[in-house]
């Protein structure tokens, strides 16, 4: 079977086959609603190598959806050229597969209650963290109706943010997440959404002996087209930032000063690096999510908003329309150029490698 495929049926099938041929010890669990095709939806994990290993390399798809496909040819490539001998006695690896499955499914980069999974990893036993600015864009953002004029309106409506309110908290109101607006972009949702309870159980009983980790979460969208961008959410400086940049230093990375032209990152709140450490603190942690670069920066937000629009807009009838703005959001996110689909390949197969030969070397110091 190719490392890309077209239906969530048959990522799950090829992400199952890889596995068990690695001897790897598959685990499932079931998500609630169906999928595209009235199928059953489940997280599906295996671990490969020795179980409770103080050292894990941890490679997570399919955290949205639309971006499912990608992370779980990527997460496939490596396991296709993996000798488990070469973890030793103290290294597993921990493969997580189409954590929203009912969006790689349906083709969403949300979940079915229109959760981004990327936002929901917060500690909902505290208060929520508020995104002020973010009711000031809902009513633009978040149209009824598409209409030839909306692009020109989103964009003019950040550049104005951008100017009273600085870029970083411009970006931040557009992509930083919000737990205010359930019919919105970037909703974190009010609890803990059903994935998030899954990965809860993972870290709770495949993760309780690890004690270093290599961490790899797979995205597109994001950056140069066919480039990986490494979205670091450690400081410069700190210890893990810089293992981090020794592991993947010839891999040809976009710096995140290219990829966001004002040189100011969102604050995002949410994601899901941030919620692991929060689960295990007693996990050391080198890594980071990993995007793979597709279309621009504006047109990756675009397809957020179309995203939204394709599900809860209020012109459902309009078939034409729908056709052309589903076409967009497939492209800015599982683009069906090979050489594109290659590059995935290649990404996931050199980074996953040198993540685990840095992990190694981690384990013996």
């Amino acid at each position: 079977m190719p490392l890309f495929v077209e239906s969530y049926e048959e990522a799950r099938s090829a992400f199952r086959t890889a596995m068990a041929a690695l001897d790897g010890r598959l685990r499932c669990a079931i998500i609630p609603g169906t999928g595209v095709r009235g199928e059953e939806l489940t997280i599906d994990w295996a671990v490969i190598g020795p179980e409770r290993a103080p050292g894990t390399l941890l490679s997570i798809s399919g955290v949205h959806g639309a971006e499912g496909q990608a992370g779980s040819a990527a997460q496939r490539a490596f396991a296709a050229a993996l000798d488990p001998r070469d973890l030793g006695n103290d290294c597993n690896v921990v493969m997580i597969h189409t954590l929203n499955p009912w969006g790689v499914s349906h083709g969403h980069r949300v979940d079915g209650d229109n959760v981004d999974l990327s936002r929901n990893f917060v500690d909902f036993d505290a208060a929520l963290r508020r995104n002020p600015d973010y009711a000031r864009i809902h009513d633009i953002v978040c149209p009824g109706r598409w209409d030839d004029g909306l692009s020109g309106r989103v964009g003019a409506l950040f550049q104005s943010l951008s100017s009273e309110l600085g870029a970083g908290a411009a970006l931040t109101a557009f992509t930083g997440g919000q737990h205010s607006h359930p019919d919105g972009i970037g909703f974190g949702g009010a609890r803990p959404s059903p994935s998030h309870d899954v990965f809860k159980r993972i870290v709770d009983t495949e993760l309780s002996a690890c004690r270093n980790m290599a961490y790899l979460e797979w995205h597109t969208g994001f950056g140069d087209y066919g480039r990986p961008l490494v979205v670091a959410l450690d400081a410069p400086g700190s210890a893990a930032r810089c293992r981090m940049a020794g592991w993947w230093t010839d891999q040809g990375l976009q710096s995140e000063d290219e990829a966001f032209d004002s040189g100011e990152t969102p604050d995002w709140s949410g994601l899901l690096l941030p919620g692991l450490r929060r689960l295990a603190p007693h996990i050391d942690i080198v890594g980071a999510p990993i995007e793979i670069g597709t279309v621009s920066n504006f047109a990756a937000f675009e397809a957020v908003m179309i995203d939204r629009w394709l599900r809860l807009g209020r012109e459902p009838e309009n078939v034409g329309l729908r056709s052309i703005l589903r076409a967009r959001l497939r492209a800015a996110y599982d683009p069906a150029d090979p050489i594109w689909r290659q590059r995935v390949v290649e990404i996931g197969g050199t980074m996953h490698a040198a993540a685990l030969r840095g992990l190694r070397a981690w384990r013996e110091e």
